[in-house]
C-alpha cells in the first residue's frame, strides 16, 4: 500500500486500475497528499505492477484473482480509518472507479469519484448516501450515453461525460488526452471545493 501520512483531516483512498499502484498511481497519490488529504492506496493486486502492454493478462488476472467485491474490504478499510478523520474520499480509476462506486452506500463514506469506470453499468441500482461524482470517457468499451441516461436521476450523483477514450487520465497510456485530463481535475477540485 502507498501510504502518504501528514496527519491531515481528511482522508483519500486511491483505487488502481488493472496494472497496479504503477507510476501513474504514485504520481496521483504524491498529488492529493500536497493537496492536503492523506493518502492510502492499496495494493489490490498483491504483485508487482502490469505494464501496459499486458493490459489483456492484467485484466484476466483481476476478474479472476481480485474480482470486483473487494469493494468488502475497501469498506473494512473506510470503517479502520474513518475515526481519525474528519471525512474519507473514494478515487478510483477504472476497475478502481467500479469498486469505489460499490461502496457508495457505505455510510462512513463522505464522497467517492470514479474515473471512466466501464462496469458501473453492472450496478445501475446502487443508490449512493454519499455525494458521487462520475466521469465517463466518450469512447469505452460499452453503451456510455445509456449509461450516463440511467444514472442521471440517481439522487446525489454528478455524472459528466469528457471527449477521450478509456485511461485518458494517465499520462503514460496511449490514451492519454492532455485537455480532457485537466477538465476532468477540475471536476475532481470542484468536488472536493463543494464537499470538504
Amino acid at each position: 500500500m502507498i501510504e502518504k501520512i501528514s496527519n491531515h483531516k481528511n482522508a483519500l483512498i486511491i483505487l488502481h486500475e488493472i496494472y497496479g499502484t504503477n507510476r501513474f498511481m504514485e504520481e496521483v497519490c504524491s498529488a492529493y497528499h500536497m493537496q492536503g488529504f492523506d493518502v492510502f492506496c492499496p495494493e489490490m493486486l498483491q504483485r508487482k505492477c502490469f505494464s501496459y502492454s499486458e493490459a489483456s493478462e492484467a485484466y484476466h488476472y483481476f476478474t479472476n484473482k481480485i474480482g470486483f467485491d473487494y469493494d468488502k474490504k475497501i469498506e473494512q478499510f473506510v470503517e479502520k480509518i474513518k475515526p481519525a478523520y474528519d471525512k474519507v474520499f473514494i478515487l478510483g480509476f477504472s476497475v478502481g472507479a467500479t469498486i469505489a462506486w460499490r461502496c457508495c452506500e457505505n455510510v462512513n463514506c463522505d464522497g467517492i469519484i470514479c474515473c471512466y469506470g466501464s462496469r458501473i453499468r453492472d450496478d445501475l441500482l446502487l443508490q449512493p448516501c454519499c455525494p458521487a461524482l462520475l466521469l465517463f470517457a466518450t469512447q469505452d468499451s460499452f453503451d456510455v450515453d445509456s449509461v450516463i441516461s440511467k444514472l442521471r436521476g440517481t439522487s446525489n450523483v454528478e455524472v459528466h461525460k469528457l471527449k477521450a477514450s478509456h485511461g485518458f487520465m494517465d499520462p503514460y497510456s496511449k490514451c492519454f488526452n492532455t485537455e480532457q485530463a485537466q477538465i476532468a481535475k477540475e471536476y475532481i477540485r470542484g468536488f472536493f471545493t463543494k464537499h470538504t
